[in-house]
Parts: structure tokens; sequence; C-alpha cells
């Protein structure tokens, strides 16, 4: 989306044009009625590209409802059974599937870019392996491995690291395949990400900024986190951000702001105590991202 806006700089008006994408995950968790939340989403927040996670597997009904709008054409992106689909209201030259892992894990579209160089930025859809599916934090280490190894491959083939990395990893932010220098390589900090690449045996290991550090717990803006646990366990921290958005430092700069959403602008996602309605809706809320770029 285009937006256009007034600046005052030495007391002139000045015209700036700002290329703002928004792009919004969710883990649906197989709910139709998640799905149909879409419309108000789009609507409330202008959203360029939805990745949905655990969807149903016709899209059609959703998209005529999302059509009826009149915020644009929105369509699939070139479905090809990922575990993360994308539907868009951008043109297929600005917004193109381009790599399946063979897992069907990591889905990797090209957006089309005004400010970047080259013209554009690579969006890696993830959806990994689960805890409650019987795997081990080391299970899920191994796998974030073997993830980072596939999306620098693929920068490399790219020629540059424009990538923004969203989805559902089912990992916690410090989780060690979140943090490993060898795993997806998550700091929490703008000044950590963007030092230079780190050594580690020989190979350089590229690294992520990861924002969704700063939305935890109730003192930020939005829900305490993305999705709640209710268990009795007695380590149980409840609230999670398994729901991530990270960066690669060259995308930092263009980062409007990042949140969690728990309203879609007409209805409540939450429950009557506080935590997302897995009992109509998912028991994942959604992640929004803006970039001007």
């Amino acid at each position: 989306m285009t937006l256009l806006y007034f600046l005052k700089r030495h007391n002139k008006l000045c015209l700036q044009v700002v290329n703002l994408k928004t792009i919004l995950f969710w883990n649906l968790a197989k709910k139709q009625n998640a799905l149909e939340h879409l419309p108000c989403l789009a609507l409330t927040h202008q959203v360029d590209v939805f990745l949905l996670a655990e969807s149903s597997d016709d899209l059609s009904p959703v998209l005529q409802d999302i059509n009826k709008l009149g915020l644009g054409t929105y369509r699939e992106a070139d479905y090809e059974k990922t575990k993360v689909r994308a539907i868009t209201r951008l043109a297929k030259r600005d917004f193109v599937h381009r790599y399946t892992s063979q897992g069907r894990e990591v889905a990797i579209w090209r957006l089309r870019s005004t400010v970047m160089t080259p013209p554009e930025i690579l969006i890696a859809g993830v959806h990994l392996p689960s805890k409650m599916g019987g795997n081990s934090v080391e299970d899920q280490a191994s796998v974030a491995m073997e993830v980072s190894q596939e999306i620098a491959e693929f920068e490399d083939r790219s020629h540059h690291r424009n990538t923004l990395l969203i989805g559902d990893f089912n990992m916690y932010p410090y989780d060690p395949g979140m943090t490993l220098a060898t795993g997806i390589h998550g700091l929490m900090t703008r000044a950590l990400a963007e030092l230079p690449d780190r050594e580690h045996r020989g190979q350089l290991r590229r690294r992520f900024y990861n924002p969704m550090w700063g939305l935890l717990g109730d003192r930020t803006v939005g829900p305490a986190g993305s999705h709640f646990w209710r268990s009795s366990v007695l380590h149980n921290p409840h609230w999670g951000m398994l729901d991530q958005a990270l960066l690669r430092p060259s995308l930092i700069q263009y980062l409007k702001d990042v949140l969690v959403l728990d309203f879609d602008g007409t209805h409540n996602l939450l429950g009557s105590d506080g935590a997302p309605d897995k009992n109509h809706l998912s028991d994942h809320l959604p992640v929004i991202l803006r970039l001007n770029v």
C-alpha cells in the first residue's frame, strides 16, 4: 500500500511517499471460524499479504468474502501444498513463490521493493515441529539448523540477504534453536543483530534481529504473547511467543512496527479468561508486521 503524508521541514510543506507493506501471519489451528476473521483483519489493517498455517484446504470462500470489501483482488500465491500458504492482493510480478523445502515447513516468496538493492525482499514463512508432537528441544534445534542453512543457501542464490523470516516456530525466542549461532541465530537487540557475522568452527554465521522479545509480558502493547498453554505442569510460563517475525540487519531500518493482535477491528480474539479463544478460534494469535519498502 502506498501512503501519502505531509512533513514540515525548514518551514516548508513537503510530500513524502511511503511504500508500506503489511504482512500478517496466523496459525489458524484448522479452525474455520478463525478463517472468517480475515476480512475484518484485511479491512482494519490493510493487509497486503496473509501467511496462514494450519488453514483449511479450500480458501476460495474467504477469498470471495475479502474481495467483496473493495480493497483489491486477493489471490492465493502459487499454492504448492506448503505448511504456510499465502494470500495477497499484490500483483503476480510483485509477490511470487520461489521455493519450498523438502519437508514443506519452509516456503519463500519474493516481494518486490522500491528501496532495497536488489529491488526485492525474501519472505520466508515457516511452521516448524512442535514439542507437543514428541520433539525434544534438541530435535527442534536440529531442525532450526537445517532451516537456517536452507535460507542462507537461497540468499546466496539470490545474491542478497534482504530476508524476513516469519511463522510459527513452536519455540520461544529464548529456546536454543532460536538463539544458537548454528540455528536461527535470532538476537534480542538491534545492536547485537547488526554485528558482523559470527565465526564458529571456521564458518560465518548470519544473524537475525528478533523484535518479539520486546512483546513478551504485560508491560507491552497488546497481549502478553502469541500463544497460551493451559497446563497444570510445574514448569509452565503460560504465555509464549511461538509465532515470531525476524529480520536480517539490512531490513531493520525499514521496520515500522510489529504487533501481536487480540482484536480484528470488530471482534475480540480472546476468550473470557483473557487467553486466545481456542474453543471457537485458534490457540494462536495473529502477528502483524509493517515494512516501509
